[in-house]
């Protein structure tokens, strides 16, 4: 489904989908061990091998899982970003590049990791896919997020986020396109359409007392002082729909999976 925001709060394409901006970089570091993907990093991304981080923003997870003992890079093109990330640490390998055309040779990066940033090119994420598959080595791992339409998503804020556009729509303003929010089914078929093989899928979030899903959606359940937080009808809401599955209010889903080559 296509998500559309103000004109207004538009930007160029390079740096839409900032969900890094007004984070500082030891803010983002301190969110990786709270995510519910950090666990999936540490089990499938290689000791040994070379890592790329497509579309970094302030880089915290290149910081982070350096920290660990990865060798990881990042590519991104918001300036801003990148010159907080540099000014952080100049060591750090973090360039600006872009992800559908990065200056990297082909079959180089035994993993690479996108998170939050295919969904943001409206004609679709086949040639940040193919730039993926074609930066990592036969048998090569990709890491990937994607917003995901959750069961509160379907059943509600989709229809409440088209209601507000169209009542400011016939008031004169102006929306673009934002991003995809993709289901599950439909996104692992675009994967597999790009040569990808699925290895595991798990949801995109945060451990409580933080949430991604709700958090995004209903302003008025956001923690009144702490980003990423609850506040006390929010986490009730949360913890019910819990009970029956982390899904329904996840803000995205997270896929491993395995560059697909055919063996002759």
């Amino acid at each position: 489904m296509k998500m559309y925001h103000l004109a207004r709060k538009s930007a160029g394409h390079e740096t839409r989908g900032q969900s890094w901006s007004g984070e500082t970089v030891d803010e983002g570091i301190a969110l990786c061990p709270a995510q519910t993907i950090e666990p999936v990093f540490l089990k499938h991304l290689p000791r040994s091998g070379r890592i790329l981080e497509s579309g970094c923003g302030l880089g915290r997870w290149v910081f982070y899982l350096r920290r660990k003992g990865y060798d990881i890079a990042g590519i991104d093109l918001a300036e801003p970003a990148i010159q907080a990330a540099r000014s952080y640490d100049p060591t750090v390998p973090i360039h600006r590049d872009d992800v559908l055309h990065s200056s990297f040779a082909g079959g180089v990066f035994d993993a690479a990791i996108s998170l939050g940033v295919v969904e943001h090119f409206e004609d679709g994420p086949e040639v940040a896919l193919g730039e993926l598959r074609r930066l990592l080595k036969n048998d090569g791992l990709l890491f990937i997020s994607v917003p995901t339409q959750n069961l509160m998503r379907i059943l509600l804020t989709n229809h409440m986020k088209a209601l507000y556009r169209l009542i400011l729509q016939r008031r004169g303003k102006e929306f673009v396109f934002e991003e995809y929010r993709y289901t599950r089914s439909e996104f692992q078929s675009r994967l597999a359409r790009a040569g990808f093989e699925i290895l595991e899928m798990v949801p995109d979030d945060f451990i409580p007392p933080r949430n991604m899903g709700l958090y995004v959606d209903f302003p008025f359940l956001r923690h009144s002082s702490r980003k990423w937080e609850l506040n006390a009808a929010g986490r009730m809401l949360r913890g019910v729909t819990a009970i029956f599955s982390p899904w329904w209010t996840c803000g995205g889903t997270h896929w491993v999976c395995r560059k697909f080559v055919e063996r002759q």
